[in-house]
């Protein structure tokens, strides 16, 4: 089907790495935190970064910055760099806590507003577009599925491409309503509005690290 063989070892591999948690995930699980509609945008952003890198990928640039390899290392720089922001930007938040519903009225303190804007869709698309890693990825993995007899190689590629952002949005839209369900029981306010926000940021400081330190081999 589609020049495609293998097909429910593709889903098993496909479903595999995508729950291995990384920085999509820690994006999308704090801008979950404040709301389903900002993490609905985080989410948004996330797989239209890899639908862009899909299709470079399909149209042969892995293949491109496999062959300068300085273009790969300028775009891991970039990508430890806005890791790493992200990830101050995170250490440096003030937290912001609501009180539980059956607190006195007179000492809630309201939220304040979320903004109206594509903040969190922008951040998203620029994790994704900053990191290399699944630019290589989709053109190595994606190739082992598709049958030497295939029609159409790159229909081949675009259909598990399509399916694997199937699993991906579903994997985001699960930790979305696993977050939308926490945000209700008590105490998880108190521990996300700051532990979690500086355990975001260390991470993803931490990824930033690592990234950098691979660019500079």
């Amino acid at each position: 089907m589609l020049g495609i063989h293998d097909l429910w070892s593709f889903l098993l591999a496909a479903s595999l790495v995508i729950i291995v948690p990384g920085p999509a995930t820690l994006f999308v699980v704090s801008a979950a935190r404040h709301s389903v509609r900002r993490g609905t945008r985080a989410i948004a952003g996330i797989i239209a970064g890899d639908l862009v890198l899909i299709t470079l990928s399909g149209l042969g640039f892995a293949a491109l910055v496999a062959r300068w390899p300085a273009v790969l290392s300028a775009i891991k720089i970039a990508g430890a760099l806005y890791l790493a922001y992200l990830g101050i930007s995170l250490l440096r938040s003030h937290p912001v806590v609501r009180a539980p519903a059956d607190a006195d009225p007179g000492a809630r303190a309201d939220p304040p507003p979320v903004p109206a804007s594509s903040h969190e869709l922008r951040r998203g698309l620029a994790i994704t577009l900053t990191n290399p890693k699944p630019l290589l990825f989709f053109g190595a993995f994606f190739a082992m599925f598709i049958a030497p007899a295939a029609t159409s190689r790159i229909v081949s590629f675009y259909a598990l491409g399509a399916m694997f952002e199937l699993i991906n949005l579903t994997y985001f839209a699960t930790i979305l309503w696993l977050v939308a369900r926490l945000r209700a029981t008590a105490g998880f306010e108190q521990w996300a509005a700051g532990r979690f926000n500086r355990m975001c940021g260390a991470i993803l400081i931490g990824y930033a690290a690592v990234v950098f330190a691979a660019a500079l081999v």
